[in-house]
């Protein structure tokens, strides 16, 4: 039980009249503490007036997993029992929760309680900023009496635990719709003449397939046009590696303005690309390194193994060091025996951070197809697009550009190794990822 900001201000509005009666009628002067005893009397009053904390009953409703990125709404009720609150009301009540830093960054959150039936509640839209357990609690509920002197507050001990996991949104997003519009992706491109690799069967030429894929010699032995027919492969080796790096846990803004790191945007956009191509029956695992290698998974085959990929996926830690991506590498290779199709999600700050990455990957890409993701740097083109001001716009604007130019030699020394480069921004990054894989099947790269 607390004085609220009106009980001491009308405590001290009585100390000036206090001083003028001294000055005039130093006979009153008992008005002055008159004045304090009445409203500490109704200071009083309206405390007991209030509802009782020892009635108070709260429900807090939250879910039990939520994926990074994603809104989770945390609901708490807050009702009164007991004689003591029959016939009284809530006025300005309030509601704080202690939460986790993977729900918010000061953690702690606040809501003003509304009438809801037979009580109040206090709605919180949160969001997952990182993976891991986010505990909730303890919680804190306060009201005023009806005449807001008087302020009540009783603390609930709670113990809950939102699992953070890894966002399926670009799976819901980019990965579902790829098959509801078109039933089985594979059987669609296995409808496609030369947009395959393994030789299905040969059929009569019709306008509108590729002249390409005409065989001359059996169509000469037949006396008519025919044209083969490919089958896109199936059981190819996919490997989804993650660098989870310092450099991969700087934060962006996502989606719906959510912050949340590169290496989240990349565990997601992972995530859609594992989904489509269980569904197209290829061999997918889960691989992770930092300064030593991390998460390293068995193959998975079937598409009711992919919540086993997203639990894989939701092992992969923020590191805060260096990545090794001789270290890194050279572990993945060693676990592959035939040429695969290895998705690297990474990030580097320049060229010369870059170049034991270029390295390590000529030697991988001797033995297999590497495609390289790595975010758009929306933060280094709006400082090299700005219009400087001063020297120090100036300076910003000038190494922003000079870093700009150091990832394009990157990427364009990547592409002519050999590799294919995928850079796109955090929202539109699963479906360049997925248009890039389709393309691969149809042309049989691997």
């Amino acid at each position: 039980m607390t004085p609220t900001g009106r009980t001491i201000a009308l405590v001290a509005a009585g100390a000036p009249v206090a001083l003028l009666v001294a000055l005039v009628r130093p006979d009153l002067w008992l008005l002055a503490p008159a004045w304090a005893a009445i409203i500490l009397g109704l200071f009083t009053l309206d405390a007991l007036l209030a509802p009782s904390p020892r009635d108070a009953v709260l429900n807090l409703t939250a879910p039990a997993g939520a994926g990074v990125g994603d809104r989770l709404p945390i609901r708490a009720q807050l009702r009164f029992a007991g004689p003591a609150a029959r016939g009284t009301g809530l006025h300005d009540g309030h509601i704080a929760i202690a939460v986790d830093n993977r729900l918010a960054d000061n953690g702690r959150v606040e809501a003003p309680l509304l009438a809801d039936g037979d009580g109040s509640a206090a709605q919180f839209m949160l969001a997952g900023l990182r993976r891991g357990p986010a505990a909730i609690g303890p919680v804190w509920a306060r009201w005023t009496g009806a005449w807001g002197l008087a302020r009540r507050q009783r603390q609930f001990t709670v113990d809950q635990t939102i699992a953070i996991s890894p966002s399926i949104r670009a799976v819901q997003e980019d990965g579902v719709p790829l098959f509801a519009r078109d039933a089985q992706v594979g059987q669609r491109l296995n409808a496609r003449i030369g947009e395959g690799s393994e030789f299905e069967s040969l059929v009569r030429f019709m306008p509108g397939l590729d002249r390409r894929a005409i065989d001359w010699k059996q169509s000469a032995r037949h006396a008519d046009l025919l044209a083969k027919q490919f089958e896109t492969e199936r059981d190819n080796r996919l490997v989804l590696a993650v660098d989870a790096g310092r450099m991969m846990c700087d934060p962006l803004i996502g989606r719906d303005g959510v912050v949340q790191t590169r290496l989240d945007c990349a565990v997601a956009a992972a995530l859609s690309l594992a989904y489509v191509a269980l569904r197209l029956e290829d061999r997918v695992s889960i691989a992770s390194f930092a300064a030593r290698p991390g998460v390293m998974t068995r193959e998975f085959t079937r598409s009711s193994d992919f919540a086993a990929v997203r639990r894989a996926a939701a092992d992969i830690d923020y590191a805060a060091e260096e990545s090794n991506f001789t270290f890194g590498l050279s572990a993945i290779g060693a676990r592959l025996k035939r040429r695969a199709l290895i998705v690297l999600f990474t990030e580097f700050a320049d060229a010369t951070s870059a170049e034991l990455m270029l390295r390590a990957a000529g030697r991988m890409m001797t033995h297999h197809l590497l495609m390289f993701v790595v975010l758009t740097d929306q933060e280094l083109e709006s400082a090299a697009a700005q219009v400087p001001y001063d020297g120090t716009s100036m300076a910003a604007a000038t190494i922003a550009a000079d870093l700009l130019r150091d990832r394009r030699l990157v990427l364009t020394r990547l592409r002519r190794m050999g590799a294919l480069v995928v850079e796109a921004p955090p929202e539109g990054l699963s479906a360049r990822i997925l248009e890039t894989y389709i393309r691969i099947k149809r042309q049989g790269l691997l």
